[in-house]
């Protein structure tokens, strides 16, 4: 369903705007990326909160999907921009969209071409998020709160990515728990989860104390996504996360893991991580290493009984809201199957 609503969504997009008319390569690249498969975590978290409460019993309205599917395009568009800043060379199992606009005009690989186009390109996507949401028909008093919702998110995400860059250039000792947590909290939790649920709750007509504790929900599994996130890119294979493996690491990203790991260890195994996280070019064994100085810490471990934590008590506050039990029920299923590895 969410698929096949952004294919036809962003054909539309062209012939009213007439991108491809502007651009073969531009809208090729965008139409590429927001179409390559993904979780879809925030469309659906959008229709969960809004059907939660809505009188509406019946499939999804076509313009609410539409509606849904702009917090996926602020995502993408949010991932374009990500992957410039980190030099991502992979999204989603494919090139980046600077990468993909460098080999179609037979540039290298990393020519800041490709760069500022994708720029470009990742800039339409996000005015496409907003006319998505502006054309959907509902109240509008609602419809304001719901755009502005997104327009808060869209400001705090880009906040926290601007404290994760500036956090990889700081001494490692220098950085605190505060610092991480505040940087999850602003880079994922709040557009990933908080946002969709309250903007889908908020169109439908929920009580203002609702929204909130949709909120308090979406943080908490916010938090908790980007922790086993940091676990996944260390401990698994760039085929299961769709990104190349280590990709935190060879950035240097002072994540909750390493945090951990750094403020455990030994004053010798903690120096020597440290002096492998300021490597600006780590070879296969330094990464390996890394890593296994990671499990001798116990971080690993700390983290996922923090993930356990966190999704515990987003499912106590799951359970007591007042959305229908249809809404509560798929609410808690999508927990239980986007953390399908804890208890």
């Amino acid at each position: 369903m969410l698929y096949n609503e952004l294919n036809s969504l962003i054909k539309e997009a062209d012939k009213e705007h007439r991108i491809s008319s502007a651009s073969r390569l531009l809208f090729g690249g965008i139409r590429d990326l927001v179409l390559r498969p993904g979780k879809m975590i925030r469309p659906i978290l959008f229709l969960i909160g809004y059907m939660g409460y809505s009188k509406e019993r019946s499939y999804p309205r076509k313009e609410l999907v539409r509606a849904a599917l702009s917090i996926e395009l602020l995502h993408d568009f949010l991932l374009v921009h990500d992957d410039v800043i980190d030099r991502s060379p992979m999204r989603r199992g494919k090139p980046t969209l600077h990468r993909l606009f460098n080999s179609k005009l037979k540039m290298p690989a990393t020519d800041p071409l490709g760069d500022g186009l994708a720029v470009v390109g990742g800039d339409i996507i996000y005015a496409l998020a907003i006319e998505a949401l502006l054309k959907a028909n509902e109240d509008p008093r609602r419809k304001e709160r719901a755009l502005t919702e997104l327009i808060r998110a869209t400001i705090a995400t880009g906040s926290g990515e601007f404290i994760d860059v500036v956090n990889a250039y700081s001494p490692l000792d220098k950085i605190t728990l505060k610092d991480i947590t505040n940087t999850y909290d602003l880079k994922t939790a709040r557009y990933s989860f908080a946002s969709p649920l309250a903007m889908g709750a908020i169109l439908a007509g929920a009580p203002e104390k609702e929204v909130l504790k949709l909120r308090s929900v979406g943080m908490s599994l916010g938090r908790a996504f980007q922790v086993e996130d940091d676990l996944l890119d260390m401990f698994e294979s760039s085929k299961a996360t769709g990104k190349g493996a280590f990709s935190d690491l060879k950035e240097s990203k002072r994540t909750l893991l390493v945090w951990k790991a750094y403020n455990s260890l030994s004053p010798g195994t903690k120096a020597e991580l440290k002096r492998i996280l300021d490597k600006k070019k780590k070879t296969r064994t330094d990464l390996t290493r890394f890593r296994d100085l990671v499990v001798l810490s116990g971080a690993d471990r700390w983290c996922r009984a923090e993930v356990l934590r966190l999704v515990t008590s987003a499912r106590g506050t799951a359970s007591r809201l007042m959305m229908n039990d249809t809404g509560k029920k798929d609410l808690l299923s999508l927990v239980n199957t986007l953390f399908s590895r804890i208890p």
